[in-house]
């Protein structure tokens, strides 16, 4: 076997073919083309010219665009791979010699799914000077420094239960995940420019974003009578609203903190953490770990304080109400830029409130977490009111990593719609979106990833209004569980309405006026 490859009849190319030999005699002057013709007598090129005229097409390659089954083509590629199989392939190869050969060869590691430095964010309570109203949060990591939004959204509710029962009859059921305080980020490149902001929306009203400002900044609650009949007055309108317009939104502040000390901490703490969870680090230290995961899976993954081994709380006590002009990212950025340089709140007046975060670092055997798909991640746990969602990141570099996972998302992002050139009366807008497979109103698919408070998933998502603006900006973002196997039928359905906030005398119950549609 050692001298089967001598056997082999050795195979000559064009390059190695003399001028005298059967191949194509390359001329030093001038370059003339030249031809050959195959068995069937098509003629083909032997040089780098081309004679267009002279050639003829190839042979049509049959069944190129008929689709056939994922299963049938497996099996065509099975017996394709057995037609013509060398039997004895290393044996094509000479032997090494055994001063040459390879003794301790490393043992590769197995491809995984890249995360960089996880933070496990826990959201703990948001409190304003009145509570009138239910508000929602949407949370997410923006980089400075790179100008670029570095994770997907994260939803949470911290409502009360007296709040949350303005809109229960805008929503058909509560999942679980829906109900999910923390979420684990991820961070590639950690830098001293990175902030975690934090929008806040609240049901659509009759008025302006200052309008509904003004009264988180004017009253407080227990300053008198007087006080507490606006405050009941302004909360039985809130109430109304929310239940002719639960299901719409509207902007209305947003917060922010940086978090350049947990993301550093985290770096230096990486190497402690990977070594005691995998065994390495020294017997004392292993053991309390292992005594804490014990601790943990009898509280039903209800994390004790002790095992967050970088654990920081984070108080945002001033927030700035949304301007219904600058709601771009862009607009964002110039934002951050002065609240870095301390002079946001010198220019703007702030909302006072209290939100409470605590950041720590997330260890990989987290328990209780769902995947960025909402896909269950090992290790399970017990308790489903204490799940911990996974935020999909978006480097702000890219990763050269193999793919190891299935991923099929698709992110939507409306930036800016005019209707100033319209003659209706059109001025609160919102666009409703859909993932169709067809033309249909059926054919609405339920792949849309709910928010906090609702189902995991839903089959039309309404973009926040900007009370009587013609042109407005968008931050939305929609996020879409991709069908496996798309036609020629799914797409992107965009229905353009008006929403009235005022319910008149002769107008119907209905609320939406449609104003137009783009696919």
């Amino acid at each position: 076997r050692q001298d089967f490859y001598k056997s082999l009849k050795k195979q000559t190319f064009e390059s190695d073919e003399t001028a005298d030999g059967n191949g194509t005699n390359y001329q030093i002057g001038t370059r003339r083309l030249a031809v050959t013709c195959d068995e069937a007598g098509r003629t083909t090129l032997t040089t780098c010219d081309f004679d267009l005229c002279g050639l003829q097409p190839d042979n049509r390659l049959e069944n190129l665009l008929k689709h056939i089954s994922p299963e049938e083509q497996d099996n065509q590629n099975e017996e394709t791979r057995k037609a013509n199989r060398q039997m004895e392939l290393f044996a094509l190869y000479p032997p090494i010699d055994e001063e040459d050969a390879v003794i301790m060869r490393p043992i590769p590691e197995c491809p995984k799914e890249p995360f960089g430095n996880r933070i496990l964010v826990k959201f703990q309570c948001l409190r304003f000077e009145i509570e009138i109203e239910p508000l929602f949060m949407t949370v997410a990591l923006y980089d400075l420094k790179e100008k670029k939004k570095i994770s997907e959204n994260f939803y949470c509710d911290l409502n009360s239960e007296q709040m949350k029962g303005f809109v229960r009859s805008h929503t058909t059921t509560i999942s679980p995940s829906s109900l999910a305080k923390s979420a684990v980020f991820s961070v590639t490149y950690p830098s001293s420019d990175i902030f975690l902001v934090v929008k806040i929306e609240k049901v659509l009203q009759q008025g302006d974003i200052a309008d509904c400002a003004e009264n988180y900044m004017a009253i407080k609650e227990g300053d008198g009578s007087k006080n507490k009949e606006k405050i009941d007055k302004l909360r039985s309108q809130a109430e109304y609203f929310c239940q002719r317009l639960g299901k719409y939104r509207m902007p209305f502040a947003w917060g922010c903190t940086n978090i350049s000390s947990v993301t550093a901490s985290t770096l230096e703490r990486e190497a402690y953490d990977i070594d005691n969870f995998n065994g390495k680090g020294n017997i004392t230290d292993r053991r309390a770990l292992m005594q804490m995961r014990r601790l943990s899976d009898r509280s039903g993954g209800n994390l004790d304080d002790q095992y967050l081994l970088n654990s920081k709380t984070f108080t945002i006590t001033t927030f700035h109400k949304q301007e219904g002009d600058r709601l771009t990212d862009e607009d964002l950025f110039k934002f951050l830029s002065e609240y870095k340089k301390y002079s946001l709140q010198r220019r703007y007046k702030p909302i006072p409130g209290l939100l409470k975060v605590e950041i720590s670092s997330a260890f990989e055997g987290l328990p209780g977490c769902l995947s960025p798909e909402l896909l269950p991640v090992l290790p399970l746990s017990d308790n489903r009111n204490r799940l911990i969602k996974e935020v999909l990141e978006f480097p702000s570099k890219e990763v050269y990593v193999p793919h190891t996972i299935y991923r099929n998302l698709l992110y939507v992002y409306p930036q800016r719609l005019n209707f100033n050139n319209r003659l209706a009366s059109a001025r609160n807008i919102t666009i409703k979106i859909q993932f169709m497979s067809g033309e249909d109103p059926s054919c609405a698919m339920p792949v849309i990833f709910g928010k906090s408070s609702g189902p995991e998933f839903v089959q039309e998502v309404y973009t926040p209004i900007i009370y009587h603006n013609k042109s407005p900006d968008f931050y939305e973002e929609v996020k879409i569980k991709l069908p496996a196997k798309l036609t020629e039928k799914h797409h992107l359905l965009f229905t353009f309405c008006h929403i009235s906030c005022q319910q008149k005398q002769n107008q119907a119950s209905n609320t939406e006026a449609v104003l137009g549609y783009s696919w």
